[in-house]
Parts: structure tokens; C-alpha cells; sequence
């Protein structure tokens, strides 16, 4: 039987900030989007300098309630834009398998893009706007909106009936994608939703309790007024997927599950 190994991140082994001034850190909030506030670790990571307008609590986590105060957004628009700056990085920080980057066919030798599935109902409203005209590995990104397996069963009174009708119509779009996220709407149909593509080389993240023990690779958590992620490695690397150690130290938790040595 496997054996579950959570990996602690190593909170000393994170770079330091003591040597930016505060000059060059009230620059930074001057000049930035509270977009940028998920994406202001993974840049001193990478050793450069990327605007922050939202506090930064403990590694990884987005203190929600000073940027909240200081955007003047409401809490769901200040948590999305945090998670939708996360889900960019997280495709920053994952390599796919090559037959999943192949170029599209015919006479256009450029690069499809790359693809951003949000199943069921939107709750990011507009928090994707200013990531769009970003690129990840030389791919412009493409957000398609999936409907939901919930919709699918409000519709046909047989639960079996219904979800293979949803898979029919929407497993094409979905197997198309890089990143699925899973709204919170599809929560009682997480084991549908991840049985179907726990093979395929997509990267699913999700916000649901639950969604790691059915099989998801990432998901949110608040915890102290942060959001905070943790990452199921294991189920990464079955799915084909790489993800970097640099992204895992970010994480809270880290899931690896190894056989054991029991004969």
C-alpha cells in the first residue's frame, strides 16, 4: 500500500527582501494593479523585481483584508484577482508534457495558446482582464468558460445518464485545455469531473475541500485571511506534469505519495 508524505517547504530556503528599500517597495505599489499581489513571490523567486500592490503575509499567502482596505474592492473581487495571479504563475511554474505543446496543424507554424478552462459558474468576473495580454512559455493565453456538470443534472433526472451526456458535449473543450479550475458550483461532482481527465496531462486546480483526495492536483485554501494553496505532487507527475520546486516551497502543504518498503 502507498504511504501519503506531506513536504514542508523549507521557509528559510525563500529569498529575503531585507535588502529592498522601502523607497523601492513604495515605488513598486505605486506603479502596480492589486493583480500583481499573487505574482510578487513568484518574482523574487525568479530573482526579479515584480510590482506588488497587496501585502504579502507568510510565504505563499496573500494577506486579503489590507487589500481589500486599500483597493476598495469588494472581498470575492480582491480574493479572485489573487487566485487568477496564482493560476498564471502556476502555469509559469509546470511544464507539460511535449505532445500536449505541439503546434497546431496546417499552413500556421504559430503556437496554439495556451488554455485556461473555468467549469461551472464564473466567479472571476473580470479578474483575468489584465493577465491576457500576458504570455506563458511564448503562448498567448485563452480563457474558455465550460458549463457545468451541475447544470447537466438538473436537466436529466438519471445522474449516470446525465454525466454522459456533459462528457459528450464538453469532453473535447475540456481535453483541449491546460488548466481546468473547478468553481466552487461543481463541488458535489468533483469525482465525475476528475475521473474523466486524471489521465490526462492537464493541470486541475479547484477551491473545494476535498478536491486533492479526488484526485485534483491543486487547490486554495484561506487560512488566516491568506490565500494559500497545496499541491498533490504525486498526482502532478501522474498526469505527465512537472512541476517546479519552486512553486512547491510556496506551497502549504505538499502531498507525495511514495510505495512502501514493506515486503
Amino acid at each position: 500500500m502507498p504511504s501519503k508524505r506531506c513536504l514542508k517547504p523549507d521557509w528559510n530556503q525563500h529569498p529575503r527582501t531585507d535588502g529592498v528599500s522601502a523607497a523601492a517597495f513604495a515605488a513598486a505599489r505605486r506603479q502596480s494593479g492589486i493583480v500583481w499581489g499573487g505574482i510578487f513571490l513568484f518574482g523574487l523567486l525568479q530573482g526579479t523585481w515584480v510590482p506588488a500592490d497587496v501585502p504579502v503575509g507568510l510565504p505563499g499567502g496573500i494577506l486579503l483584508s489590507q487589500a481589500m482596505t486599500e483597493s476598495g474592492k469588494s472581498p470575492e473581487e480582491v480574493e479572485y484577482q489573487v487566485k487568477a495571479a496564482f493560476i498564471y504563475n502556476f502555469m509559469k511554474f509546470t511544464e507539460w508534457p511535449p505532445e500536449k505543446m505541439e503546434n497546431g496543424g496546417g499552413n500556421d507554424s504559430s503556437p496554439p495558446p495556451m488554455q485556461i478552462g473555468i467549469v461551472g459558474e464564473n466567479p472571476f468576473g473580470k479578474a483575468f482582464e489584465p493577465l491576457m495580454d500576458k504570455k506563458i512559455k511564448d503562448r498567448p493565453l485563452k480563457l474558455i468558460f465550460v458549463p457545468g456538470m451541475a447544470a447537466y443534472v438538473k436537466k436529466v433526472s438519471d445522474k449516470q445518464t446525465a454525466v454522459e451526456q456533459y462528457w459528450h458535449e464538453q469532453g473535447e473543450t475540456i481535453r483541449g485545455c491546460h488548466v481546468l479550475f473547478y468553481c466552487n458550483s461543481e463541488k458535489n461532482w468533483l469525482a465525475e469531473h476528475l475521473q474523466q481527465v486524471q489521465s490526462l496531462p492537464i493541470l486541475t486546480v479547484g477551491e473545494a475541500e476535498g478536491f486533492l483526495n479526488a484526485k485534483g492536483i491543486i487547490v486554495f485554501v484561506k487560512e488566516e485571511n491568506k490565500v494559500r494553496f497545496e499541491i498533490h505532487l504525486t498526482q502532478a507527475e501522474k498526469q505527465g506534469l512537472k512541476i517546479s520546486s519552486q512553486l512547491l516551497k510556496l506551497a502549504r502543504r505538499v502531498i507525495q505519495e511514495k510505495a512502501s518498503n514493506a515486503k
